[in-house]
């Protein structure tokens, strides 16, 4: 039984309780021609040569054997579209045993969905995390240990960034570059933290499922006629934090605003609650590589492309000026540093406002698009009740939505599940029984 997922990699109970790191000449062993495996005898002996067709061992139901893997790994791109292979070929739910990896490759191996290993090649060659080490007692459960502790915690991904190793790196980045879409359907939709410890984290999944769904589905709520772009503040959500409250004091009329930060490039104040905006943590110096410079140029181009604004206020700081080629583009009002007294008297010449009532109602409409890509019409006749961000959505027939103020999305109901399934999305079909707990992923 699946306990516990974090993207491919999974926690089970039962008979195999995984991930699983079997003893070498205990928990499996060679005797005469065939391989033992916690006391089951395969009975086919294991005589493979390397460069013959890949032939995967099942072991019972559940479990499968991937022999090869010591050559297989040499190529790192080959390793991985291998094992989505196979996956895709056995399901997502079989155990796969990968023997005689080194110690250092179970983080990785782990988050590529393999669930059992053993310490056989660590009895003959010891390896840290970073690589080849002196040989020291239990090394091999040190990193397991690590490893379990991480995706019990659900650091595994920032784990898995941080392993000095080129082999992991290799298979960690080619995953992300080949296999977003695979990744997706897996990664969790909301975790207590997300922290951008390295560059790769542009390309993590739900880093790239924020930014997909920003192209794909956003679109600004109807009062957003004149727009303000803003820093991101170290203090989420950003509305919360010393110097948003200063600069929306300094605010004098009704302005769409969106934060530019990395790793999410654009994060309209709308959705400043919703996984993982409020949620990620990234190291500031003050410096931007230009990695994210190119994402957060790019990202800003297509946005202000593709939504017409009547004006466009920019406060940002001085070190965001890499912007400034496409802000001159677009006419902006540049603000550069922390003149607050310039921003006061340029969104004052604007002049346009909106009750608090009607933007925050758009603004759950946008969410709603946003989070569910639907639900317009449900909200046409709703009212807000409640006080932001302790808030109900309510129409004529009753309660539409309720809010998450922890993961900043809206809950459904009975008649926004309806909605849901009439328009056929996120339907989550089953069999001849009834649910006792939760089916979705």
């Amino acid at each position: 039984m699946i306990i516990k997922r974090f993207g491919f990699s999974k926690i089970t109970k039962g008979e195999y309780p995984t991930p699983l790191l079997l003893k070498c000449g205990e928990d499996v062993r060679f005797e005469e021609d065939y391989f033992y495996f916690l006391d089951k005898k395969i009975k086919r002996p294991l005589l493979y040569t390397p460069d013959i067709e890949q032939r995967e061992i099942k072991i019972d139901e559940n479990v499968y054997l991937i022999p090869n893997a010591f050559t297989l790994l040499k190529n790192s791109k080959k390793f991985v579209d291998y094992t989505i292979s196979i996956r895709e070929k056995y399901g997502w739910d079989k155990l796969f045993y990968i023997p005689g990896v080194r110690a250092n490759l179970y983080p990785i191996l782990f988050y590529l969905g393999y669930d059992i290993f053993d310490d056989c090649l660590s009895k003959i060659e010891c390896y840290e995390l970073w690589g080849k080490a002196e040989c020291g007692e239990d090394t091999a459960n040190e990193i397991f240990n690590l490893m379990i502790r991480a995706v019990r915690d659900g650091r595994l991904r920032e784990f898995v960034e941080g392993i000095p190793d080129n082999k992991s790196q290799e298979m960690l980045r080619y995953l992300d570059y080949k296999y977003f879409e695979v990744q997706e359907k897996f990664y969790p939709i909301w975790k207590e933290s997300l922290n951008a410890v390295t560059l790769q984290s542009l390309y993590r999944p739900d880093v790239r499922r924020w930014i997909e769904r920003l192209k794909k589905r956003y679109f600004p709520p109807s009062y957003a006629r004149y727009l303000l772009l803003l820093p991101c503040s170290a203090r989420k959500p950003y509305s919360l934090s010393r110097s948003h409250r200063m600069i929306r004091e300094n605010v004098k009329s009704t302005m769409h605003e969106v934060i530019i930060t990395s790793p999410l490039g654009l994060v309209p104040r709308e959705l400043e609650m919703f996984y993982p905006a409020q949620n990620y943590d990234i190291p500031t110096i003050g410096f931007w590589y230009e990695e994210e410079k190119k994402m957060i140029h790019d990202l800003l181009t297509w946005y202000l492309e593709k939504f017409e604004y009547g004006g466009i206020v920019s406060y940002l700081p001085e070190n965001m000026k890499f912007l400034k080629d496409i802000l001159d583009n677009f006419q902006v009002i540049q603000i550069w540093g922390e003149d607050l007294k310039k921003l006061r008297e340029e969104t004052e010449k604007i002049n346009y406002r909106i009750s608090k009532k009607e933007a925050l109602k758009e603004n759950i409409r946008s969410l709603a698009r946003f989070q569910f890509s639907c639900c317009d019409s449900l909200i046409d006749n709703a009212k807000i009740v409640g006080r932001y961000p302790r808030i109900d959505i309510v129409g004529t027939n009753g309660r539409i939505f309720g809010f998450d103020p922890k993961r900043g999305m809206l809950t459904l109901t009975k008649i926004s599940a309806e909605e849901l399934k009439k328009k056929g999305k996120y339907v989550v079909e089953i069999d001849d029984f009834y649910p006792e707990g939760d089916v979705f992923a």
